[in-house]
């Protein structure tokens, strides 16, 4: 891969990768979702976390395989503009970076938890001061966000292990049968899965950051694998506590506060509402921003978009504006006040949808890049990876119908309308002859 990640520096091990990994995915969606989960499926919510980890697992294990054999910067636009087409990866990038309207859940709900402990803090500008912090840190470079991820990753693993720890000899062991465990049927537990796989994901990440790392043909897959083993181990241990503590009726719908109220001391009570809901929700903003704008990055240099707005800054090896826009289209929701709900409902349903284009991808790889394929660390035989990929795209769609089929109707039409203005742009700007549709993948 070589020009499209010439500019920026080779910088993140292993251990970079994982705690950027952990910190994507452990954010918002524990803190948050939860609660909505347990109103669905009761005590049957560990089960959740369980078939939501391994159901995100099996999507993105294709894209393990794609940073194994092909590692790059911007890895699934990359990726599907390379071995789909020019123009489905720009329809990718347009819906993906929509979908990112999602970064001001993070801003707005590390608010919210504040608010709890400052009452008189105000929301909007409290969300608006933490966005631009994250947004000024990462324009110093990624080695500099990574190191202060990795202090935030660490102080929020111990909070969770605290909630755990504290909360496994509180537990009724015994409220964990058929009957609570699933009052809704499959449905109710199916539905939960689609709910909790919001929480459960994240480990992508990395892919986006291959020409960034030291080694990434052997990093991505191990960041990957091993970053999702550790969440989803701390996930159904606090899947456990929350719902064996209390009862269901009083934790449905509710965050894990509550619950960790009841059972720690309050010092260690504080240091879990900021360690492990601030802290989280810092962290996941802080990754966010230090990989969001990498497909974009290589969109400008394939001519998409002016090469101007791809630009990287000489001193700290950053795109100070793509930064910029992400920060703008972050803080857009918090000053015109959209409901969390509805901003995650539909960021996240435009994003599991858009994911269906890097995973088919990873398809054309056997065949259009075999000695890549047979040499790199992380594959597998090619009947293995069609059968994987087909299931992973069935649970995109699946996962993204359950968010999306909650939205409000214009919200629909209005998802219709910018897949179809997507396609349009794309037909338009892709008869330009300084669109560069024949850019190779290299090692």
């Amino acid at each position: 891969m070589a020009n499209e990640a010439a500019d920026l520096k080779k910088v993140l091990g292993l251990k970079d990768a994982i705690g950027i990994a952990i910190g994507q995915i452990i954010g918002a969606g524990i803190m948050s979702i939860t609660g909505i989960a347990i109103g669905l499926t009761g005590t049957g919510v560990p089960l959740a976390f369980l078939l939501s980890s391994i159901f995100m697992l099996i999507i993105t294990i294709p894209l393990a395989v794609l940073g194994s054999v092909l590692p790059t910067t911007g890895g699934m636009y990359t990726y599907t503009s390379r071995l789909l087409s020019p123009n489905a990866g720009f329809v990718y990038l347009l819906l993906f970076t929509f979908g990112h309207l999602t970064i001001a859940v993070y801003a707005i709900s590390f608010a919210q938890y504040l608010q709890g402990l400052l009452p008189e803090a105000p929301i909007m500008l409290v969300a608006f001061i933490i966005l631009t912090f994250f947004y000024l840190i990462n324009l110093f470079g990624v080695k500099f966000m990574s190191s202060l991820g990795k202090l935030l990753v660490v102080i929020k693993l111990l909070s969770l292990l605290v909630f755990i720890v504290w909360g496994v000899t509180e537990v009724d062991y015994s409220v964990f049968h058929p009957k609570e465990m699933m009052p809704g049927g499959w449905t109710g537990l199916l539905t939960a899965v689609g709910m909790t796989s919001f929480a459960s994901g994240g480990a992508y990440a990395v892919v986006e950051m291959g020409g960034e790392m030291k080694r990434p043909h052997r990093d991505i897959p191990l960041a990957i694998l091993i970053s999702s083993g550790i969440v989803a181990l701390l996930y159904i241990g606090i899947g456990i506590v929350a719902t064996g503590v209390l009862p269901v009726s009083e934790v449905a719908g509710e965050s894990l506060a509550d619950v960790a109220r009841t059972i720690l001391p309050h010092p260690l009570f504080l240091f879990f509402i900021v360690g492990g809901a601030m802290f989280a929700l810092a962290s996941t903003l802080n990754v966010t921003f230090s990989w969001v704008t990498r497909g974009m990055l290589v969109a400008c240099r394939d001519g998409w978009l002016p090469a101007a707005f791809g630009a990287v800054n000489r001193r700290f090896g950053t795109p100070h504006w793509l930064l910029t826009f992400y920060y703008l289209l972050g803080v857009i929701p918090i000053v015109t006040g959209v409901s969390l709900t509805t901003i995650s409902q539909l960021g996240v349903g435009i994003l599991l949808f858009s994911s269906i284009f890097p995973v088919l991808s990873a398809l054309q790889l056997p065949r259009k890049h075999p000695e890549l394929y047979r040499k790199a660390p992380f594959t597998m035989k090619p009947t293995l990876l069609y059968i994987i990929v087909t299931v992973a795209v069935i649970l995109l769609v699946y996962q993204g119908y359950l968010l999306l089929s909650r939205l409000s109707t214009p919200l629909i039409v209005g998802n219709v309308l910018l897949f179809i203005a997507s396609i349009l742009y794309v037909k338009i700007v892709g008869r330009r002859k300084d669109v560069r549709l024949e850019i190779n993948l290299t090692q």
